[in-house]
C-alpha cells in the first residue's frame, strides 16, 4: 500500500515536470517570433538608406493557359443544307456554261481557220485566172492580128459573106476576128456588119458582148485558151 502511494507520487511529479518543460518551450518560441531581426553587423552606419535591389532579370513568361477542347460542331440545319445544294447546282451550271463557251470558242477558231484557208484558195484561183487570161490574150493577139490584117483588105460584102459562113463551122474564129476588127478598125467593121443579114448581125453583137465578160471559172478560161490555141 505504501509502495503504491510512492509510485503515484513519483508519476505525478514526473507529469508536472513534463508540463513545465513544454510550457517553457512554447514561451521561448513565442518570444523568438516577437523579437526584432538581428543586426547584420553594420550597426547604424547605413542610416535609413534602402537596401540595394538585386536585378534578377526579366520575369519568365507565364505559361500559356491549357487549350480548351474544341466545341463539338453543330449539325447543319435544313436551311443550310438547302443553301449548299443550291450553291452546288449553281456551280455546276456555271461550269457547264463555261465548257459550252470554250467549245464555241474552239469552233469559231476552226471556222476562222477555214475562212482564212478559203480566202487563200480564192486568191490563188484569182492569180491563176489572171495568168491564164494573160496567156489567152497573148496567143489570141498573135493569131488574130494576122487574120484581121487579111479581112481588113477585103471588101465589106465579101468579108460579111465569109464571116456569116463561119457561124456554123468555126464560131470561135468568127468571134476572134469580129472582136479584133471592131477594136482596131471600127469603121471597117461597121461596113461589114451593114452587109450582113440583120438577124445574124444581132446574134454576132450578142456573142461579142458575152465574150467581153471575163470568165467566171478557171475551166472556162482554160477552154477559151485551148480554143484559141486550136
Amino acid at each position: 500500500m505504501l509502495l503504491t502511494v510512492v509510485l503515484g507520487g513519483l508519476l505525478g511529479l514526473k507529469s508536472l515536470s513534463l508540463v513545465d518543460e513544454v510550457s517553457t518551450l512554447f514561451v521561448e518560441r513565442a518570444e523568438a517570433a516577437a523579437a526584432p531581426p538581428a543586426d547584420d553587423g553594420h550597426g547604424d552606419e547605413g542610416g535609413d538608406e534602402p537596401a540595394e535591389e538585386v536585378d534578377e532579370g526579366p520575369a519568365p513568361p507565364a505559361a500559356p493557359p491549357p487549350s480548351a477542347a474544341p466545341a463539338p460542331r453543330a449539325a447543319p440545319t435544313t436551311a443550310q443544307l438547302g443553301l449548299e445544294r443550291r450553291l452546288a447546282e449553281r456551280r455546276r451550271t456555271l461550269d457547264q456554261r463555261e465548257a459550252e463557251l470554250d467549245t464555241r470558242e474552239q469552233l469559231l477558231s476552226v471556222a476562222e481557220l477555214r475562212v482564212d484557208d478559203r480566202v487563200t484558195e480564192l486568191e490563188a484561183l484569182r492569180d491563176e485566172v489572171r495568168g491564164l487570161l494573160g496567156m489567152l490574150d497573148d496567143r489570141r493577139q498573135e493569131q488574130v492580128d494576122a487574120i484581121v490584117a487579111v479581112y481588113s483588105q477585103l471588101e465589106p460584102d465579101a468579108a460579111a459573106r465569109i464571116l456569116t459562113s463561119m457561124r456554123e463551122t468555126d464560131e470561135t474564129t468568127l468571134l476572134l476576128v469580129a472582136e479584133q476588127l471592131q477594136t482596131t478598125n471600127a469603121r471597117k467593121f461597121a461596113s461589114v456588119m451593114a452587109e450582113m443579114e440583120p438577124g445574124f448581125a444581132a446574134e454576132l453583137t450578142f456573142m461579142l458582148r458575152m465574150r467581153a465578160e471575163p470568165p467566171e471559172t478557171t475551166a472556162e478560161a482554160e477552154a477559151r485558151l485551148e480554143a484559141t490555141a486550136g
